[in-house]
């Protein structure tokens, strides 16, 4: 595993990327998907490609209790990353909150960089009800899709299941089997997935847990939605 930290002051940014296209808002996404082969999945019985990382009092990261878990107490975003690249596929994976503290958020990444920048696309959720689609330049995480606010989040010390959707230059982000949020980006083809934690409080703490991790091999299917 491959696992990288980077401190930063400014976390959440507006992008002025001009390749980046925002898709109208609507009830259902603008094209659908496939389920193609699965190419990977995780329940974290054991360590297999994730590796402890102990930072003392500012980060921890391990696989314990069945379940990835990250614990940040710093204001920083974090993120390990398989050892596996990726290019056309949908992700999905279960995370629960176990810190008080609801400003925050967690997700997970695609086509992230092999050299382990942080570069590449983060799909969030937040523990006050809030998402968004971001893409990392390997020091601030830049806005594809705003924060929003959904009913559909579970907040709190609760549990979400993620969806990224990565095909071709389309984006899209489902949260407990709902879509919320699509865009066209072309910055990044391939790379790894991972998982991810964001702290922007100092003294102020975000834990998660992710289980349930599961990378398909996806192509795009006749406008209509996904499944």
């Amino acid at each position: 595993m491959r696992i990288q930290l980077i401190l930063v002051f400014i976390l959440l940014t507006t992008s002025c990327q001009s390749v980046v296209e925002r898709l109208g808002p609507g009830d259902r996404p603008s094209v659908g998907f496939l389920y193609l082969d699965l190419l990977y999945t995780d329940q974290f019985d054991g360590p297999g490609n994730w590796t402890s990382y102990d930072g003392g009092d500012s980060l921890k990261m391990a696989v314990e209790d069945g379940g990835y878990r990250i614990w940040l107490a710093t204001r920083q975003y974090v993120w390990a990353q398989l050892p596996y690249t990726f290019d056309d596929v949908v992700i999905e994976a279960e995370v629960r909150q176990l810190s008080d503290f609801d400003h925050n958020a967690y997700g997970i990444a695609c086509r992230l960089d092999p050299a382990n920048s942080g570069r590449g696309y983060y799909f969030l959720i937040a523990g006050d009800g809030y998402y968004s689609i971001r893409w990392s330049n390997g020091r601030s995480l830049d806005e594809i899709v705003s924060a929003k606010p959904s009913g559909l989040i579970n907040r709190g010390s609760s549990t979400n299941r993620i969806k990224a959707i990565c095909l071709g230059d389309y984006l899209a982000l489902w949260i407990n089997d709902h879509f919320v949020a699509e865009a066209r980006d072309s910055r990044a083809s391939a790379g790894s997935v991972g998982l991810s934690a964001i702290m922007n409080y100092t003294g102020k703490t975000v834990e998660v847990a992710f289980d349930d991790l599961k990378i398909w091999r996806s192509a795009l299917d006749e406008p209509g939605g996904g499944r």
